[in-house]
């Protein structure tokens, strides 16, 4: 499943945070991963688990439907390649309920399903699940040589008398675990009897000699039972919680329900319907669960509609129970009873059943609340509550259910698109805070969740909202029959939005950047004989044409790149090159680690690479001796680890491998191969930083052999950059009131209303030398980008000048002038203008000199 762009996100951010800890204290991890996670979100300050400092905490916050447990999944490469130090990690997978648990154990186990697909990927194959009720199945070899995930309930460990769970107790199938540990092990131990000193082999002592990475999902639910006193018992390396609505701090990301919106995650607005009586609830979710699912028949998308519906409790009073509702939709509905499923605590008639299968009858499903969390059918699409829906309670979780989209793709029927809820309240006002209340606490900010409630009349006439069909831009076709989809492109069903149109038809819009031809394919394909709209597509394809922008008319910028020539042949410069020309060939260097060495504690390492001092003290060695088999090591099967786990893009094996041998038998006369083989992780990082650090310093001396002895050129026509219709991505569009007049594409990207670079930005706009711009937007495939001595360079504004100059404009702020990194760039840039001849012009703009930016285009262009 190919994560989606919040969810890499979250990822980046969990990477940063994982990888800082390692090396540097826990708060400076958690303010570089929240740079990486939410940037200028909100300033907080790192909060340490109860009890265990040394533990790396953090949480990541994604609204319901976000995916929570898929990034999980791959949470666990991400640690293994940053933070743990084990190849093969284990993990501690804690879930809230039974129910949830065997959902995910169902799943990991799963090769098919795109959670153990992460895991299979991360690890090659080499992954083995247990539930804890399987934990006695565990061997010392299997643990050794595969990623070992165990998937729990959190009510396992949550005791104050360790005696009372059996997850603390002595089991002799846990002993082999324990045989050869020295005393110094430390794991918890007998106080008294015959066997005092040892080892308790109990499944908690597994864990703390193991230091697993330890998941917590839906976290918001362990407010009090995760105490430092009971992971002080599992002794975890780190924890990485997963939730909607975090109740302790630490968030590294946060992901909005309008992100999840946008990339096809969720299902909004919610239709919401308020009704006097649980009757005239439940008679409206079925017409509106059949209404859907005729539209869902002519759609094609393989989606069929189910309602599901919140009964009651079973106590004093209640009037629409399991029972009462089952009877009322069966006998006073007439609905057949294999359509109806009853999933309570009791009645789990859905376990065993595929409700995603083409075959499948169910279409309504009664709970009052057995399905709040880890119930995953995506085609719910009604929600009826005959409950309060402000008591609470489970009802957010419910709702939750009936919100994930099918198959995480947005249909053309936009009916299919949103979700429906039917509740019994007073009034509408009632029923709507309460709605805004449950979608709050589902992760929703509290204005998304007003704006995603719309109010649908009692009386059932479904009408759209008219405002998608109203705007002038837009052709509008209407039809009597919603036309049937399941032989169109997908490229027609994208291009096209539909619903009822309240006077019986169909109205269709399209997407305004839908090709021409397209649309055409889609006005051939609904025309019928008392409906012919051709004639107002073929306008709006002609209006549009009139107002394309500079680039879909077909025009370009093509800029030039810094070039040289080697070996006879002429070659872009990038980082890599400058590298290159500085010297970089791991043949040569140095491969002395001076600063690597074992500190006066057993077992801890200390690295101080480039001045870059820091401790690595995370190594068990008593652990890491038994699992990884130290003493049955040598140089070369050392090399080989190194070489597998730390290669180079842009260094051969061969070249790699011998160079990791070299730094080894270096090592190997200050430390025993033993030690060192255990520190293993220690010492990869070790190399990568050396790596980094040498690599950093031939591309210097690349940039200055750039700027003296090296005669670059300036690399046009093919070899060029160029803007054009092919592609521009503005990753967040401007949305501000100012409409540019000579930017080559009908969006601006990256920029803040009355922001520092929309001044320059309008300021460019308004010369009169400035004939065309781009906002060339940081890292993305169609940025213009200068090489640097370690990365490449973005600057913020490019352009053509009247005299057909090509301009190239970085814009600082006063504070941001005068270092190591712009001081280079600004070499580069004025490089480039020096070897054109005249053809660049290259400003470096800043916010207080010379005044306006319009003012120093003037004196950079005379």
């Amino acid at each position: 499943m190919e994560l989606k762009d919040y969810q890499l996100r979250a990822l980046d951010a969990l990477r940063t945070f994982l990888d800082q800890a390692a090396i540097r204290d826990h708060a400076h991890a958690y303010t570089a991963a929240c740079a990486v996670g939410q940037p200028g979100a909100y300033a907080a300050t790192y909060s340490p688990l109860a009890g265990l400092p040394d533990v790396p905490y953090c949480c990541l916050r994604l609204p319901t439907g976000g995916g929570k447990t898929l990034l999980a999944a791959h949470a666990i490469g991400v640690a293994r390649d940053t933070y743990l130090a084990r190849r093969f990690p284990v993990v501690l997978w804690l879930v809230t309920s039974t129910t949830i648990a065997e959902q995910t154990l169902g799943a990991l186990r799963k090769v098919s399903h795109p959670y153990r697909q992460a895991l299979e990927t991360a690890f090659g194959g080499a992954v083995r699940v247990y539930g804890i009720d399987e934990r006695r199945q565990l061997r010392p070899q299997d643990m050794a040589d595969a990623t070992t995930v165990i998937v729990s309930t959190v009510q396992a460990f949550r005791v104050r008398n360790a005696e009372d769970r059996n997850v603390y107790l002595d089991d002799e199938e846990l002993e082999p675990h324990f045989a050869t540990l020295p005393t110094s092990a430390d794991v918890t131990r007998h106080e008294d009897g015959p066997r005092r000193g040892k080892p308790i082999a109990s499944f908690a002592n597994l864990m703390k000699l193991h230091r697993p990475l330890v998941i917590v999902d839906e976290a918001h639910n362990f407010t009090s039972t995760l105490s430092g006193e009971t992971m002080g018992r599992i002794a975890p390396a780190a924890v990485v919680e997963f939730t909607a609505t975090p109740v302790r701090s630490n968030v590294i990301v946060s992901a909005t329900a309008a992100e999840l919106k946008a990339a096809d995650m969720i299902k909004l607005p919610i239709h919401l319907s308020q009704h006097g009586s649980w009757q005239q609830a439940i008679a409206h979710a079925i017409d509106n669960r059949a209404w859907l699912e005729g539209i869902a028949v002519r759609d094609g998308g393989g989606i069929r509609p189910i309602a599901l519906y919140q009964a009651q409790p079973a106590r004093e009073g209640a009037e629409a129970t399991v029972d009462v509702v089952r009877r009322h939709l069966i006998e006073d509905c007439r609905i057949p009873e294999d359509r109806i499923a009853v999933a309570t605590g009791n009645q789990r008639e859905l376990d065993g059943i595929d409700l995603f299968d083409p075959a499948c009858t169910i279409e309504h499903v009664i709970t009052v609340d057995a399905l709040k969390e880890g119930w995953d059918c995506s085609f719910a699409y009604v929600f009826c509550s005959l409950a309060s829906i402000r008591s609470g309670g489970a009802v957010e979780q419910l709702l939750g259910r009936v919100l994930r989209m099918p198959f995480a793709t947005r249909r053309s029927s936009e009916e299919l698109n949103r979700a429906y809820a039917h509740v019994s309240e007073r009034n509408f006002f009632d029923a709507a805070e309460g709605l805004k209340d449950r979608l709050t606490e589902m992760g929703f900010d509290e204005r998304t969740a007003l704006e995603a409630i719309v109010e649908q009349p009692a009386t059932f006439e479904w009408r759209e909202d008219q405002s998608l069909f109203t705007r002038p831009e837009l052709p509008v076709l209407h039809v009597r029959d919603r036309p049937d989809q399941s032989n169109w492109t997908p490229e027609m069903v994208a291009a096209t939005r539909m619903a009822d149109d309240g006077a019986g038809g169909v109205a269709i819009t399209f997407d305004t950047s839908a090709p021409d031809e397209v649309l055409r394919e889609v006005v051939t394909a609904v025309t019928s004989a008392e409906v012919t709209p051709t004639t107002a597509v073929e306008a709006f394809i002609a209006r549009r044409a009139e107002s394309l922008s500079p680039a879909e008319q077909g025009e370009v910028l093509t800029l030039p790149r810094l070039a040289i020539e080697r070996d006879g042949q002429l070659e872009i410069v990038f980082p890599e090159t400058l590298v290159d020309v500085g010297g970089w060939d791991l043949r040569q260097v140095d491969t002395g680690l001076p600063g690597f060495a074992l500190t006066e504690r057993p077992d801890t390492f200390e690295m101080d690479v480039d001045g870059d001092q820091v401790v690595y003290n995370r190594i068990d060695a008593a652990a890491e001796l038994a699992l990884d088999d130290a003493t049955d090591w040598d140089v070369a099967a050392l090399s080989r680890w190194l070489d597998r786990t730390t290669r180079q893009r842009d260094v051969s094996q061969p070249i790699f491998l011998e160079y990791c041998r070299r730094v080894v038998e270096g090592v190997v006369e200050r430390i025993p191969l033993a030690q060192l083989v255990r520190g293993k992780f220690a010492l990869r990082r070790a190399i990568i930083a050396k790596i980094v650090q040498q690599r950093r310093e031939a591309g210097m001396r690349g940039v200055q052999l750039l700027m003296t002895d090296i005669a670059p050129v300036l690399s046009l026509g093919d070899n060029g950059f160029s803007f054009s219709k092919a592609g521009y991505d503005p990753r967040t569009p401007y949305s501000g009131p100012w409409r540019p007049r000579k930017h080559l594409f009908a969006q601006v990207g990256d920029l803040r209303h009355g922001g520092e670079e929309w001044m320059a930005a309008v300021q460019i706009d308004d010369h009169p030398a400035v004939h065309r711009w781009v906002r060339n937007v940081d890292r993305t495939t169609w940025s213009y980008a200068l090489p640097t001595s370690t990365d490449l360079f973005y600057p913020d504004f490019v352009g053509e000048l009247t005299d057909g100059r090509k301009l190239i404009v970085e814009y600082k702020g006063a504070d941001r002038t005068d270092n190591a990194d712009s001081r280079e760039k600004r070499n580069i840039g004025a490089r480039l203008q020096e070897v054109s001849e005249g053809k660049v012009v290259f400003l470096w703009a800043e916010l207080d000199r010379n005044g306006s930016v319009n003012r120093q285009i003037d004196a950079a262009i005379e």
